[in-house]
This record gives structure tokens, sequence and C-alpha cells, in this order.
């Protein structure tokens, strides 16, 4: 296979994702700056010392952001955070 089918191959796979402004607009400032950290991919530990909190008031924000979203987790909250991400990532 030549790299130009390679590379239209992969290009094929990749979702362009747009963050949905309508489900963030629910959001507080400080739960849409969490939310935004668990799409990163950090832990509640890591958004703790990143945000200079604690671990709990994270745990509480979270909560408190899959009820705004009504999710159940955080990949359906990735979800929610992406207008067109692709289920199962």
């Amino acid at each position: 296979m030549s790299s130009q089918i390679a590379n239209k191959v992969v290009a094929s796979f990749r979702v362009k994702r747009q963050v949905n402004n309508e489900a963030i607009e629910k959001l507080s400032a400080r739960e849409a700056e969490i939310l935004t950290e668990l799409v990163n991919g950090l832990l509640y530990k890591e958004i703790a010392v990143k945000l200079g909190i604690s671990q709990e008031t994270i745990r509480k924000y979270v909560c408190i952001i899959y009820k705004k979203l009504q999710v159940d987790n955080r990949l359906e909250a990735f979800n929610k955070y992406y207008r067109n991400a692709v289920k199962g990532i």
C-alpha cells in the first residue's frame, strides 16, 4: 500500500470533534473546567492537584456535572461534551 493510500485510510478513521457549547453552557465556569480536565483523561486526584482543591470537592463537582448533563459516567459526559464523538471510545 502506498503512503498516500495509507494516509487516506488513517484520515478516514479520524473523527473531528466539536465541543458541544450547548452542554457546556449548562455548567458553571468551574464545572466546565473540571469537565474539560475529565475529558482530557485526568484522574480526580490530578484535577484536584491542578486546581488546588480536594479530591472530595472534585467528586461533588462531578456528581453535579453528571446531573446537569443527564449522564451516568465519564464516557457519556465525553460524548455530551463532544457533538460528533464516536460511541465506544
